[in-house]
């Protein structure tokens, strides 16, 4: 049995500390919301009153959180009290620098760093079968990989630290991208008098099928039930990481600065908190058509 902390337990972090909770590891949670950390503890974890409170009951410390600036702040938190030799371990999507400007802080204080970016949704972290894309040494994953292993089903060491996260990006990109495009196809069918169902059909047996349409449309669209899997404000954070990334690496975005502009237009328009699925709604506005079934 481990001891192993848990910080960020929202759409996703609720689920993967519960399953380490399950494999029989001791977890210390904290969270910003109260319910969440009560209805963990209610199962066997333990509650702390702070990261640093985390960090000081943990020899691995996993974190789930939204944005880098709130990933540095609780490393920088949990530092203050983390143990000798620990490992942290950030499943957050967060830009490739920033990974590496939190593994040398970590570094600083004789903590070893993996950056560890998912995939898979609320329902993956349930079932734990998750992507898991993993920056850092070999040795130190090698550690971590028997927690890793009751998150998720598909894990992969990258490379060095930040390696995670530039496939993370890579990921999302494509999530933006193919949720613009199917967005844009099935408001010009509708438009033109096709029955959404009958063209989701044909396209789900064709060569245009996506990963996004199969998950965009039955769940979220054709209901008009947009209540947020995974929201528009994290998926402009995540596009926006990817474009920035592009102009390091002197690659041009061109598709991604436009699903960029899109997701802005999105969260201008009220949908931010809603499900990436809604990135259909301003376009079906500007349409005067509603693609549901």
């Amino acid at each position: 049995m481990a001891l192993l902390g848990f910080i960020g337990l929202g759409r996703m972090g609720r689920h993967m500390a519960r399953n380490l909770l399950k494999a029989g590891h001791t977890v210390t949670v904290f969270n910003r919301s109260q319910a969440a950390v009560d209805d963990l503890v209610s199962e066997g974890a333990r509650k702390a009153e702070n990261p640093a409170d985390v960090a000081r009951n943990a020899d691995i410390l996993f974190t789930c959180l939204t944005t880098p600036d709130a990933v540095e702040a609780i490393m920088r938190a949990a530092l203050e009290a983390s143990r000798a030799n620990a490992i942290f371990v950030d499943h957050s999507t967060i830009g490739v620098s920033d990974a590496r400007r939190i593994a040398a802080m970590c570094e600083t204080r004789g903590v070893r760093f993996i950056d560890a970016p998912i995939s898979g949704g609320p329902w993956g972290a349930e079932a734990g079968t998750l992507t898991i894309m993993c920056g850092g040494d070999q040795s130190t994953y090698d550690e971590v990989l028997p927690y890793l292993q009751a998150e998720g089903k598909q894990l992969y060491l990258l490379g060095p630290v930040g390696a995670g996260s530039v496939a993370k990006l890579c990921n999302n990109l494509l999530v933006g991208i193919h949720s613009a495009a199917a967005s844009e196809a099935f408001v010009l069918g509708v438009k033109a008098g096709l029955d959404p169902k009958a063209l989701y059909q044909i396209i789900n047996g064709a060569t245009g099928n996506s990963k996004q349409i199969e998950r965009n449309f039955p769940q979220f669209i054709f209901p008009g039930n947009f209540e947020a899997a995974f929201s528009i404000e994290h998926l402009h954070k995540d596009v926006a990481l990817a474009v920035n990334l592009g102009k390091e690496q002197n690659v041009r975005m061109l598709l991604g600065a436009l699903t960029q502009q899109l997701l802005e237009e999105a969260r201008a328009l009220g949908h931010a908190q809603e499900d990436v699925a809604a990135l259909i709604r301003p376009l079906e506005q500007l349409s005067g058509v509603k693609v549901r079934a």
